[in-house]
């Protein structure tokens, strides 16, 4: 007689020990995560969570499901996998043969994306009768645009309303013209103001953009001088539109007509260009991968610096964190100048205005226009390593006495940054309550090399969370002196006191 097969990979193991577990012991073995909605939007603070874009609803909503941990489907013994909308079961899929991944896809009918909130879970029934039901997943789904007032234009100072924008006001108020947005129904943080001015009430010319992120302060929208001044003495128009996160239609307000004397200096100097950015005379786009060590900072052509006359340019606002100015060009007689690297990086998602001065041969500065760029984050970061997880598991049993994690070399990583980690799990014998474990707090990234220790975590601190549970590895450095920080890739895995 033919001697039994002995279970040996992971697999069969698992299998192996659900045919000796009763159903109702088979929670401790069998373990699933949430569904995964691919596009929703990332979580941000204040904002709804788990926020389905506006485009998303009109097409059939993709649900991934994580294959469960144990599945031997057959014809005698079919596994189900059962998936519920707001707890109404939906869709139900048989599997009599190994489950395919295609055949974890869920496609939510489109008559299901109404407007508010809605829960999402499944449960999968093995072929030993066993029934475990998935974290739930709430999603939002918001089609309601914001509703403007009636009376929707830019409300400005009556001194502006009455005597127009004149150069005398622009130089008393900080060389600039404040507008106020009226209250409109259905605002939101997340929401985003695009303010325009131009010579025509439709115009293009955006002036710039900005996220609520409250709710508490009123509208206030500032259009430089500079702007304004590139457009010819007469009448010009104000205006805004407004998208919330989710991106529902833009609500397009009225123009708000302004008669307009903002005489030029005698001497126009036009904003600078970064020549590795793409964009508009006053505003641009980096790509950071655009860069090699340093970005060239360019003058117009329009502009001619005499023999005894000097140039400054400007990166940043002088005096702020990761500014940088210099007189000394490129090359001699050509009107480029080159940024260092590290300045491009302590930029990095944010605007920044570029400007420049050129003193004149009778001592005078005369200002350019300001052309603000918008520095985009890096891209192919690396991904954060930890030795001790392999096929995704963390096994406490074959663990030494702590869990160490390190991260590869990045693009313009230098020793003025900083890094933080943590994981993220859930707690022993609650689930319900989150456990945040430092790994290390604004660390000085050390000098350039290949890899860099980030710090461990103890097994004694990995031993209050939950067996069974899926735990995330965060990591985000700061290029800017911790002003603001860059999210790595994260890692995730699943904590268990030994293999099955």
């Amino acid at each position: 007689m033919p001697k039994a097969k002995t279970p040996n990979t992971p697999a069969e193991k698992a299998q192996a020990t659900a045919r000796r577990l009763s159903p109702a012991d088979m929670a401790e073995v069998v373990y699933y995560l949430e569904p995964r909605v691919p596009a929703l939007l990332p979580d941000a603070p204040g904002m709804p969570s788990n926020l389905l874009p506006f485009a998303a609803t009109s097409l059939p909503l993709d649900v991934e499901i994580e294959m469960w941990s144990i599945s031997e489907p057959s014809e005698d013994d079919p596994e189900y996998l059962r998936f519920y909308w707001n707890n109404e079961c939906i869709l139900e899929s048989v599997f009599t043969e190994p489950v395919q991944p295609h055949e974890r896809l869920i496609r939510v009918p489109v008559q299901h994306m109404t407007h508010g909130t809605h829960e999402l879970h499944y449960e999968v029934q093995i072929f030993n009768g066993s029934v475990t039901p998935s974290l739930a997943l709430t999603i939002t789904i918001d089609n309601q645009p914001p509703r403007l007032p009636e009376a929707n234009e830019i409300i400005f100072p009556d001194e502006v309303m009455l005597g127009g924008v004149t150069d005398r006001y622009l130089h008393e108020n900080d060389d600039q013209l404040l507008g106020e947005v009226p209250a409109y129904q259905d605002r939101q943080v997340g929401d985003t103001l695009y303010w325009y001015w131009s010579d025509t009430p439709n115009g293009r010319e955006q002036v710039d953009a900005r996220e609520l992120l409250d709710l508490d302060n009123p509208l206030v929208l500032a259009i430089p001088g500079d702007f304004i001044r590139q457009f010819s003495n007469g009448v010009c128009y104000a205006r805004y539109e407004v998208q919330d996160r989710a991106g529902t239609a833009i609500q397009y307000s009225l123009a708000q007509s302004l008669q307009t004397t903002a005489t030029p200096a005698e001497r126009i100097l036009l904003p600078p260009r970064i020549l590795e950015a793409d964009g508009a005379t006053h505003t641009s786009t980096l790509l950071p991968r655009n860069t090699l060590d340093y970005v060239t900072f360019t003058l117009p052509s329009s502009v001619i610096v005499g023999d005894d006359e000097e140039v400054t340019v400007y990166w940043g606002e002088p005096g702020t964190p990761g500014a940088y100015q210099t007189s000394t060009p490129a090359e001699p007689d050509v009107q480029a100048y080159h940024i260092p690297w590290q300045y491009v990086a302590h930029g990095m998602g944010k605007t920044i205005p570029l400007d420049y001065t050129l003193k004149d041969y009778k001592g005078e500065n005369h200002i350019s226009q300001t052309h603000r760029l918008r520095i985009t984050t890096l891209t192919g970061l690396p991904i954060i390593q930890c030795l001790e997880i392999r096929g995704n598991l963390l096994v406490l049993d074959t663990l030494g006495d702590s869990a160490t994690f390190t991260l590869q070399s990045w693009r313009f990583m230098a020793a003025s940054q900083y890094v933080t980690v943590w994981l993220e799990g859930v707690k022993l014998g609650d689930i319900r309550e989150r456990v945040t474990l430092p790994i290390v707090t604004e660390m000085p990234v050390p000098d350039e090399r290949p890899v860099i220790d980030v710090g461990s975590v103890s097994k004694t601190a990995l031993q209050g969370l939950e067996r069974g549970y899926q735990f995330v590895v965060k990591v985000q450095v700061s290029f800017d002196d911790k002003q603001s920080w860059i999210p790595f890739p994260l890692i995730s895995a699943t904590l268990v006191d030994q293999l099955p």
